[in-house]
């Protein structure tokens, strides 16, 4: 059944389900993608989890546990964790904020600042394709995507038990 709104034919629940069925597919992809750890230059097999933070310190030099926790949506169990593995592998220094003792800092050791620029060039070529592939887009037409992406990133957090958005 077709709904139209000011004479546009709006979308049906079978193109929704063709929406989904190709988000399923690059997640599939992702997911493939993340189990295949990739040298970004320093030397270092790193899994997309690891990557993505030492990009998030690279970003924010000096950001302490509890906010890149945040920033990245994971606990902060979860990222001291994390942090801990890239401190060992040596692509993480931790040290104390020299205005208060209690906080550990983080910043990217030589090593990490590699693997960092790195990642850079690899979204670099990302966005190069991403933009040749679908041109320059409007605001409109970057507002929409931006939308649906939004959308699904909120039904997958109430679904998942994690709450809205």
């Amino acid at each position: 059944m077709w709904r139209t709104i000011k004479g546009e034919r709006m979308v049906s629940q079978s193109d929704l389900q063709k929406l989904s069925r190709v988000w399923i597919r690059v997640l599939n992809k992702v997911d493939a993608d993340e189990k295949c750890p990739m040298d970004f230059g320093s030397g270092d097999l790193l899994h997309c989890s690891e990557i993505h933070t030492i990009m998030a310190i690279g970003k924010n030099p000096d950001i302490n546990v509890t906010h890149l926790s945040r920033q990245l949506g994971i606990s902060k169990s979860a990222i001291s964790q994390k942090i801990g593995k890239l401190a060992k592998k040596g692509l993480v220094e931790k040290h104390r904020d020299p205005d208060n003792d209690k906080e550990i800092l983080l910043r990217l050791s030589p090593r990490g600042t590699i693997a960092f620029l790195g990642h850079e060039q690899f979204h670099a070529k990302i966005y190069a394709r991403l933009h040749q592939k679908l041109g320059d887009l409007t605001d409109d037409e970057f507002a929409l995507i931006l939308r649906f992406l939004l959308a699904v990133e909120e039904t997958y957090n109430y679904e998942s038990g994690k709450g809205p958005g």
